[in-house]
């Protein structure tokens, strides 16, 4: 596991660079101008996302490298249970990251949308797709689309309960993803989600 949760940490360094990369892109078009462009404001607060959850997944390397933060704080648990509470607090991060970075962008979008059309709809399906049309955006479809049912499912305890009570197949990265109503997501895995927020990253700058 200490292998996987290095490249995890690896992946978010890799993201945050490219954070600070499009920000210092936006900063050197807007040089001079005001109002400040709202991305640099969205990419500071995802890069503090993305440190809050690094130094999660760097604590639980170190949880399992340590015997003394083992014999402090994990003292009476069997080495599977002591695996299961590592493993429960990494699934926690991942949902976290996804969840916190996910909503930051989604408000960034009802600003956008507050500015340039009206006032944002409730539907997020809507909203994503008024912003596409608006600002045309069709690369970013499939990013969208797919996000839009993902995000079903962290609003209902992971599982898939559209309002229309069908089930969903959507293209994204190439692959198919089905989605079933009623039914729990068992794809969601650490790369694909880092996936999804390396695209939120790149869909905000072309925002």
């Amino acid at each position: 596991m200490s292998k996987e949760i290095t490249t995890i940490v690896f992946e978010l360094e890799n993201i945050q660079e490219s954070l600070n990369t499009n920000r210092e892109r936006v900063r050197s078009k807007i040089k001079g101008i005001s109002p400040i462009d709202r991305r640099i404001t969205i990419y500071m607060q995802l890069f503090g996302i993305l440190d809050r959850v690094k130094m999660g997944f760097e604590f639980s390397l170190c949880s399992l490298d340590s015997k003394e933060i083992k014999s402090r704080m994990f003292s009476g648990l069997t080495k599977d249970e002591f695996m299961q509470r590592i493993n429960a607090f990494i699934h926690f991060m991942a949902i976290e990251m996804n969840h916190s970075y996910f909503s930051i962008i989604e408000a960034f979008l009802r600003q956008i949308h507050r500015t340039i059309i009206a006032e944002p709809p409730g539907s997020f399906y809507k909203l994503a797709k008024s912003i596409s049309d608006r600002l045309d955006l069709p690369q970013w479809s499939q990013f969208l689309n797919f996000y839009r049912l993902v995000r079903n499912t962290q609003h209902n305890n992971g599982l898939f309960l559209p309002n229309d009570k069908k089930n969903d197949e959507v293209i994204y990265r190439d692959k198919a993803f089905s989605f079933v109503y009623g039914k729990e997501i068992r794809f969601l895995n650490t790369d694909l989600r880092l996936a999804l927020i390396s695209d939120g990253n790149s869909f905000v700058y072309d925002v």
